[in-house]
């Protein structure tokens, strides 16, 4: 079982702010990203025209463009710091956009969307050669950008963090560091989504799939937290998303593969990855040409506009949702012993029910067997749920 709020909303804005996706935006976005020639991690810096510092100096005067849209509602801030990458001091710089919820402060509750800018092709110390990274990470850094347009108009109770970050494809870096930094700060990070490979539909194996997007999820066994993030994006989509379908993997990720999210489920904050039905081994980490009619390479026209706009209204659905309803109840528990019934007991949340808010807790549950929650009940106080449920008939009516 688990519990949550959720908040009964006037005039529910996530309809119209999907409708707000635009797939030509996240296509400019990627095509101008492939122009700097390369974002190795070690790239050159201080051009304007190549390099990963002319990338993330472009992806700053994005966010800016869309903080002054806003009136200045979007801070856009930097973290720099020294790392060893491949044996080799540089400084990195995480660029992201902090929209402040209307509840709990600069530290309070935040949901994280992050993906790294930087790109590479097959050999791992090179920094010079035509790496475009159209779709690996293009595509997921495209996403964040039209996420951060489509949502910084909005109010919502829960802060929200437009993440862009380099160092993926050699450690893990930038990610590691903004985890870091959210721990010793204390910071409330309620869950971390990250699009990594988000552009294509025909994968290496001829399939060609338009509407599926995997969701990986990491567990210290058969539970998490990141397990129900994944969950929570899935019902999500279910319910405004419909010509999308999501397939939750209950693995940390691929075989051999890591990504962003690995870094805030360390630290032990919810985080889930999105990627593509079907990659295309040809255009990852290749250099970029062509043999025996076969061409090589991450290249603009391998990534489809339309496919990025479902993965971005996925993810804009989840995050709203979350970031919209109040906190969830504290101090959940639980009580079963000798008895046919469970009992649930909670603290209440703030701005929940007994804030006089238009707003119910929810319950939901499922079999130890089923992928996700299969049956649901609203309520605003405690609950006595048999043990296992057989109908919604078996919960008892609110307390007064």
């Amino acid at each position: 079982m688990a519990l949550g709020a959720a908040a009964a909303l006037q005039g529910d804005p996530i309809p119209r702010m999907l409708e707000r996706v635009d797939p030509e935006r996240p296509m400019e976005d990627v095509e101008t990203l492939v122009s700097f020639h390369t974002r190795h991690t070690l790239s050159e810096t201080e051009s304007d025209e190549r390099g990963i510092g002319a990338a993330r100096r472009w992806l700053k005067s994005e966010l800016q463009a869309i903080s002054e849209s806003t009136g200045g509602r979007l801070e856009v801030r930097e973290q720099r710091f020294m790392a060893s990458v491949m044996r080799r001091q540089a400084e990195l710089v995480n660029v992201y956009g902090f929209l402040p919820g209307a509840e709990d402060g600069q530290t309070g509750r935040t949901y994280v969307e992050s993906r790294p800018y930087d790109s590479r092709v097959r050999r791992g110390l090179d920094a010079e050669s035509f790496a475009p990274g159209a779709n690996d990470d293009g595509s997921g850094t495209a996403v964040v950008l039209e996420l951060a347009r489509i949502m910084a108009s909005e109010t919502y109770r829960a802060n929200l963090v437009f993440l862009l970050v380099p160092g993926e494809e050699q450690g893990l870096f930038g990610a590691k560091h903004f985890a870091e930094v959210a721990e010793e700060a204390d910071w409330d990070i309620d869950g971390m989504f990250t699009n990594d490979i988000v552009g294509g539909v025909e994968g290496g194996n001829g399939v060609r799939d338009t509407t599926t997007v995997r969701c990986y999820s990491q567990a210290e066994g058969m539970h998490s937290t990141s397990r129900e993030l994944a969950r929570a994006l899935a019902a999500s989509a279910e319910r405004y998303v419909e010509d999308a379908r999501i397939k939750l993997v209950f693995r940390p990720d691929r075989f051999g593969r890591g990504g962003d999210h690995q870094a805030f489920h360390a630290k032990g904050f919810p985080a889930l990855r999105l990627t593509e039905a079907n990659e295309h081994y040809a255009r990852q980490h290749e250099d970029v040409r062509e043999e025996n009619g076969v061409v090589y390479g991450d290249l603009p026209e391998f990534v489809s506009a339309d496919y990025m706009a479902l993965v971005t209204r996925v993810n804009a659905a989840a995050l709203a949702e979350l970031a919209l309803a109040p906190a969830p109840p504290s101090r959940v528990r639980m009580r079963a012993a000798v008895s046919y019934n469970t009992q649930l007991g909670w603290s209440p949340s703030k701005g929940g029910p007994d804030a006089e808010a238009p707003a119910h807790y929810e319950i939901v549950w499922r079999d130890t067997t089923a992928a996700t929650w299969t049956d649901a009940t609203k309520v605003h106080h405690l609950y006595i749920l048999s043990s296992p449920p057989r109908r919604s008939s078996d919960l008892l009516p609110d307390r007064p």
